[in-house]
């Protein structure tokens, strides 16, 4: 039967990390049919700077799971792993984790399979889609893995022009996960879209086959001595839907946002211990200054390319008037 396989690290050297997985689980599980490209991923769910490495690889074999299992965890430990999730997610060197074996769909105490997080983690999905495309997952939604993917991009960018009442309730939602205890009255709210220099974006994804409000960010628009800029604030994707890459493609279409507008600089303000949102900041080249402000400087001559980007992301940006 054909197991799938899913390699990360994000510690000392990578690839090679995955590498030696790829051949010991090739030695002591089965014979490699085929391994994926090596591709870079923001971590999730973690509280580190350190950026993965993914890959995918598919192998015969006909061990029992369990006994799989035994064998990947050993390689684990032989490959410098010190210790396994427990509730909370640490730096690795190796991360060996079971994706789909067979038909085979049952949980126990030790092992799910297939694995119940695939078709919510782009970073398996994109190496899983490059050698297996039209390979079904054996468990609901029982799509292809290219299929599923396609299914993580159907969000977009939406920037309303009016306030409505949905979206006041949709931006205190996300409020409470950015800032416990914090929201905007509704008067407020309405007095935002006053401002012809207030811009309000939403990410919008389905939830149970309707749109919603999943993601949000402010992009306020001032003049100064030195050029027309712009603050970035309140940037917050909701929790289902984190670990897709979402914050990113939020901030990139930002910036296409700010480049129509003029705008030759992009400030933000983010404490040092929001680890995974600074990691976000610098990975989309803003530049950390001595105080908490990142900032990003827009060229005009990028704004094709801040368009191309958002275009690969499979995102649009619409301007919405209710």
């Amino acid at each position: 039967m054909l197991l799938y396989i899913g390699l990360g690290s994000n510690l000392g050297d990578r690839a090679g990390y995955i590498h030696d997985a790829v051949r010991l689980i090739s030695e002591r599980v089965g014979e490699l049919i085929k391994c994926s490209s090596i591709y870079e991923s923001a971590p999730v769910d973690m509280l580190t700077e350190k950026m993965f490495y993914n890959a995918v690889a598919i192998f015969e074999t006909d061990r029992d799971p369990h006994e799989i299992l035994e064998i990947t965890q050993e390689i684990e430990r032989e490959l410098g792993r010190t210790a396994k999730s427990d509730g909370r997610h640490y730096d690795r060197t190796i991360d060996i984790d079971l994706l789909q074996y067979g038909n085979y769909n049952f949980e126990t105490a030790e092992l799910t399979l297939p694995h119940p997080m695939v078709p919510n983690r782009q970073f398996v999905l994109e190496p899983l889609v490059e050698i297996a495309p039209d390979v079904e997952f054996v468990a609901a939604p029982f799509d292809t893995f290219s299929v599923m993917l396609d299914d993580l991009n159907t969000a977009e960018i939406t920037i309303p022009k009016e306030p409505v009442a949905t979206d006041w309730r949709s931006v205190n939602y996300l409020l409470e996960q950015l800032s416990p205890g914090k929201s905007i009255s509704w008067s407020d709210y309405r007095a935002l879209f006053d401002n012809p220099n207030t811009h309000i974006v939403f990410l919008s994804d389905y939830v149970e086959d309707v749109k919603r409000r999943v993601g949000m960010a402010t992009l306020c628009v001032t003049w100064s001595p030195t050029g027309k800029k712009a603050w970035i604030e309140d940037v917050v994707v909701d929790k289902p839907f984190r670990g897709r890459g979402l914050s990113h493609r939020l901030i990139a279409c930002m910036k296409c946002k700010a480049a129509e507008l003029g705008v030759q600089q992009i400030m933000l303000t983010s404490r040092p211990q929001r680890i995974a949102a600074n990691r976000l900041y610098l990975h989309e080249n803003f530049e950390h200054k001595d105080t908490n402000v990142f900032v990003f400087k827009v060229h005009q001559e990028d704004l094709e390319e801040y368009r191309r980007n958002v275009e690969e992301q499979h995102l649009k940006i619409v301007e919405e008037r209710n």
